[in-house]
């Protein structure tokens, strides 16, 4: 059998709910009185405030946002790609096209290897930003910039080619928001270059140096 219903009794003040409509309008209304206070504080705000972009574009981006692609050059202005294309094959999104050619002689001053990559395409519609390429990349050539406005009006709009990835990379000197390079990730039991005994293994035996002594002495 089915337990008969409970009538629940309510107040006056429960049934009309007027008190809980005036405590959160309380709270709505000091959070608001504070915000005022605090945009008539000179000097600059210690809480959240609308910002007036795209007039105001001071506020600064992190360090670590990654947004429109930019081919890096060296110190000497030199393209630093070499067009060996593990970008394309690290993209989980398969949105980077690579092609390589030849430098040819007279074209020291330009390329840093003896090949550089002739079309750089990525359709930024099927990027995910996750870096993947710049991390993949033998050279550094690649990096993620500060550009993050990327919208389009059509879909070749949306298309970052070698040319565009350059333009981004001088824009980040000029502006001096280009980050510095990552360090290289140091694997622990590797012997330099590439020579010796395997990850995580050691020429020690497994008695240890104690044992090692104790056995030269009998």
């Amino acid at each position: 059998m089915s337990k008969p219903a409970v009538k629940k009794s309510y107040t006056f003040q429960d049934r009309i709910y007027l008190y809980e409509i005036i405590k959160g309008l309380g709270i709505t209304i000091r959070h608001f009185l504070a915000n005022v206070r605090a945009s008539l504080r000179p000097g600059p705000h210690t809480i959240p405030t609308t910002w007036q972009y795209p007039e105001d574009r001071t506020r600064e981006i992190s360090p670590l946002f990654r947004g429109a692609h930019m081919l890096i050059l060296d110190d000497q202005g030199r393209e630093k790609c070499v067009g060996c294309g593990m970008c394309a094959r690290g993209c989980p999104a398969k949105c980077i096209t690579v092609k390589r050619g030849k430098r040819k002689e007279g074209q020291e001053d330009r390329y840093v290897g003896k090949t550089y990559c002739t079309e750089f395409h990525i359709d930024l519609l099927r990027c995910i930003f996750c870096g993947y390429c710049e991390d993949s990349c033998p050279k550094g050539a690649i990096m993620l910039g500060p550009e993050f406005e990327l919208a389009g009006y059509s879909r070749d709009d949306c298309q970052l080619f070698k040319d565009g990835m350059l333009t981004n990379f001088h824009r980040a000197m000029e502006e001096g928001k280009l980050r510095p390079p990552r360090k290289p990730v140091k694997v622990e039991g590797a012997a330099p270059g590439g020579s010796g005994t395997g990850a995580g293994s050691s020429s020690k035996s497994p008695g240890g140096p104690d044992k090692q002594a104790d056995k030269t002495q009998q």
